[in-house]
C-alpha cells in the first residue's frame, strides 16, 4: 500500500512537471515569434521621443495614413490631445512617441509598449535608437528583439526541461511498479 501512494505521487509530480514545460515551452515559442517578427526591423535610426499618448494603436494608424498623403520632405506633424485621451482608451498607461528620419523623411510613431503617466513623461525629450523596416520605414519600434529571443530561448529551454522531468518522473512510476 505504501508503494502504491508513492507511486501515485510521482505521477501527480510527473503531470505537474509535464504541464509546465508544456506552458514554458508555448511561452517561449510565442516570445521567438515575436523576436522573428522584430528582425524585419533591421534598420536603425536615432529618434526622439516627443510626446505620449493613451492610444499607441490609434496614434499609429492615423500616422500611417498621414504619411501615405504627404508628399516630399514635409515634416510630418500628428499631433494628438494626448493628456486628455480624446483619442485612448481611459487607462493610466501611456505610450511614447517618437519621431526618426529615413532618407530625408521625418515618421512618428507611437511605441507599443506603454508606462504610467510620469515614467512616459520622463522620457519625453530623450533621444533613443530606432529599429524600422527597411522595406517599409513608417513600420518601426523601440525594440530590435533581441530580448525576445534570450527570454524565448531560456523558456522554450526550461519547458524542455520540465517536459523531460515529468516523463522521468512517470516512467520512473511505471517501472517501478513493474
Amino acid at each position: 500500500m505504501y508503494f502504491c501512494v508513492s507511486g501515485r505521487q510521482n505521477v501527480i509530480a510527473g503531470s505537474v512537471f509535464l504541464i509546465m514545460g508544456l506552458v514554458l515551452l508555448l511561452v517561449g515559442i510565442i516570445f521567438v515569434i515575436c523576436w522573428r517578427y522584430l528582425a524585419r526591423y533591421s534598420g536603425e535610426a536615432a529618434g526622439v521621443i516627443i510626446d505620449i499618448t493613451r492610444s499607441g494603436a490609434q496614434y499609429n494608424i492615423r500616422a500611417e495614413k498621414e504619411t501615405a498623403v504627404s508628399q516630399g520632405d514635409r515634416k510630418l506633424q500628428v499631433q494628438f490631445n494626448t493628456n486628455t485621451g480624446v483619442y485612448g482608451n481611459h487607462s493610466n498607461m501611456y505610450a511614447p512617441v517618437f519621431q526618426y528620419i529615413v532618407d530625408g523623411r521625418t515618421y512618428s510613431r507611437a511605441s507599443g509598449l506603454s508606462y504610467n503617466k510620469g515614467i512616459a513623461q520622463k522620457k519625453l525629450g530623450k533621444t533613443v535608437p530606432v529599429y524600422y523596416n527597411v522595406n517599409n520605414p513608417q513600420k518601426a519600434s523601440l525594440s530590435n528583439g533581441k530580448g525576445y529571443k534570450m527570454l524565448g530561448l531560456g523558456l522554450s529551454i526550461g519547458g524542455i526541461l520540465f517536459c523531460i522531468i515529468g516523463f522521468a518522473l512517470i516512467i520512473a512510476d511505471h517501472i517501478y511498479l513493474i
